[in-house]
């Protein structure tokens, strides 16, 4: 009797190791880097892009981030951006950053399900201007977004 409650008492401690070995596993797999960038915006909206990262997720809800830090076209002035691969092809939808605001969140579409991606930005206003900026990006996190909302907010 006392060999099958030790038997039984080691299976479920090997039991909840497991489990957590798996548990901590899935969550690494969606650790938020916070990748830093700088850019010199082009002129005439023409694009800039970092190197790629892998976007390991196949949940298109799975949010992926950019935060612009600071900008030499002034503080608050936007930059637009959005994820690409490297054939050009867009995998999210574009959206303006202001210098200095806040760190967004957005999902991506489908096409960049386990895909190497980059983050991509432009000039939001078509001219001649040229400036640097820089800030930190993450093509995937451990946040979700749903119905236009981010859940798990950090």
């Amino acid at each position: 009797m006392k060999m099958k409650k030790r038997v039984m008492w080691l299976m479920a401690c090997l039991l909840v190791l497991v489990s957590l070995g798996f548990t901590a596993k899935a969550y690494a797999a969606y650790k938020t880097d916070y990748v830093k960038f700088t850019f010199v915006i082009k002129p005439k909206q023409k694009n800039t892009s970092t190197s790629t990262r892998y976007r390991q997720t196949t949940n298109r809800n799975r949010a992926w981030t950019v935060q612009l830090g600071s900008s030499e076209e002034g503080w608050m002035t936007y930059t637009r951006f959005w994820l690409e691969k490297s054939n050009g092809e867009n995998v999210s939808k574009a959206f303006n950053a202001s210098a200095g605001g806040p760190r967004l969140y957005n999902s991506a579409y489908s096409s960049a399900s386990k895909q190497n991606v980059k983050l991509t930005a432009e000039n939001n206003n078509y001219n001649n201007a040229s400036y640097s900026c820089y800030g930190t990006w993450d093509e995937e996190t451990a946040y979700i977004i749903s119905g236009g909302q981010l859940l798990n907010r950090p």
